[in-house]
């Protein structure tokens, strides 16, 4: 497991007592030991290093996971760096961090251009915080920063839906951190939204 997956080497020592230099050689190649008396003892702390594992890659892959939603807009606020625009969510839920893009089609070539805004850095209703805003819920106030951002009346228009930025990175981290957080209408949406943005 040290050259497949460094994490997952332990060993579980059941009834056992553990040497000095086997402890130290343990530390030093990074193999993590478990030691108890009792076999019930040896499989919970275990349990509880496998779920603190697990706790800490679903952390470290917050930003990959995009939950789906689009959006509405219905005012433009403040055009670039940062965009602040006022939007009905029409599908799914806005969580804070999604990253949010416009989906344009060049009306001769036919040619998709996938407009990357940035992340939602701020959502906002009555100029209190709220860290979502779910299908259907009253308008709110979002603000997008993000480097290199398209221009509201260049290359974005305040008609233009807005969608989460998903990619098969981000479906694959949800289906393998945050299934239970994923409702169905979720998984749904996530399926429709899979072609606009070319994902097999």
């Amino acid at each position: 497991m040290l050259e497949k997956a460094k994490e997952y080497a332990v060993m579980l020592c059941f009834d056992v007592k553990v040497d000095k230099e086997a402890q130290a050689y343990a530390n030093e190649v990074g193999v993590k030991i478990f030691t108890a008396d009792i076999i019930y003892h040896l499989f919970d702390d275990f349990t509880k290093h496998m779920t603190a594992l697990a706790e800490q890659k679903k952390e470290e892959s917050k930003l990959l996971a995009v939950f789906p939603c689009v959006l509405r807009p219905v005012a433009v606020f403040n055009k670039k760096d940062p965009i602040v625009v006022g939007v009905d969510v029409i599908e799914g839920n806005l969580r804070m961090l999604t990253p949010i893009a416009a989906v344009k089609e060049n009306p001769i070539t036919k040619v998709k251009e996938i407009i990357n805004m940035g992340r939602v850095t701020s959502i906002e209703r009555d100029h209190k915080q709220i860290p979502m805003c779910k299908k259907g819920q009253p308008s709110v106030a979002v603000k997008i920063e993000g480097p290199n951002q398209p221009l509201y009346g260049r290359q974005l228009e305040e008609k233009d839906t807005l969608y989460s930025l998903i990619s098969r990175a981000s479906i694959d981290t949800l289906k393998e951190f945050y299934r239970a957080d994923v409702d169905k209408d979720e998984w749904a949406l996530l399926k429709k939204l899979k072609p606009l943005f070319d994902i097999p």
